[in-house]
């Protein structure tokens, strides 16, 4: 059993006056490019970690959420937080226009949780601890699909926001800094709503080995008088 994912999202922003453009370019109808922005894309993973000292009690209260039809006996827990950095130069163009020049694009994305708890009563090696085992594999490896889709995703949004910047037109000096204010906040709901398109994705795959059927199968793969049967329904009586 999963829990959800966490996006912590913060959107940095610099407004910086540039020098004017060469005269030639004055009247410019798109603006030239002038250099291609500084681009840095950081993706910190982290490795799965075991955490085999929580009870069973414990499990079911931690994800209080769960199906109350079923007992939680493994459970894996992830988080993540996301900063997007960018900062826009309003660069003159000599006749009181500007061209918005992106300078920096800085995206990190952070993995500061992955966890998989197994219920302490169940023995390494034994059956139904290798059941447990096995079902939280699977979880860990969607999450670590979705890590996948988010570094195939981000190049492309990146050179989405750059195209975006080469079909810009001049602005008059009074509304450069309202554009980058807007454009700043626009590009970090983008990001958000990226991270969490790819993130509903990763809640439907969950979903479909978090079912009814599949629980009732893992509940009987060690037979009619396994430890899912009588101690773990002995522990959470307790």
């Amino acid at each position: 059993m999963p829990r959800v994912l966490s996006v912590f999202l913060a959107v940095i922003g610099l407004l910086a006056i540039s020098g004017a453009l060469p005269a030639n370019r004055a009247q410019a109808a798109v603006c030239p490019a002038i250099a291609p922005p500084e681009i840095t894309f950081d993706f910190i993973p982290k490795s799965p970690q075991l955490d085999r000292n929580r009870s069973v009690k414990w499990l079911n209260r931690k994800a209080a959420s769960h199906n109350p039809a079923w007992f939680v006996t493994g459970l894996t827990s992830y988080a993540m937080q996301a900063k997007f950095e960018m900062r826009i130069e309003p660069v003159a163009l000599g006749d009181g226009r500007y061209c918005l020049l992106p300078a920096r694009i800085h995206p990190t994305v952070t993995v500061s949780e992955h966890l998989v708890y197994i219920a302490s009563e169940l023995p390494r090696g034994s059956c139904e601890y290798n059941v447990v085992y096995a079902h939280e594999g699977q979880h860990v490896a969607i999450n670590q699909h979705m890590e996948l889709d988010i570094r195939d995703a981000l190049p492309k949004f990146i050179e989405q926001v750059t195209n975006d910047f080469s079909q810009m037109q001049p602005l008059p000096a009074r509304i450069a800094a309202p554009r980058i204010q807007n454009l700043l906040s626009k590009y970090g709901r983008d990001f958000k709503s990226l991270l969490a398109k790819i993130d509903r994705n990763r809640q439907r795959d969950h979903g479909k080995i978090d079912t009814a059927t599949e629980y009732d199968r893992l509940s009987h793969a060690c037979g009619p008088n396994s430890a899912f049967q009588t101690t773990l329904p002995a522990a959470m009586r307790r």
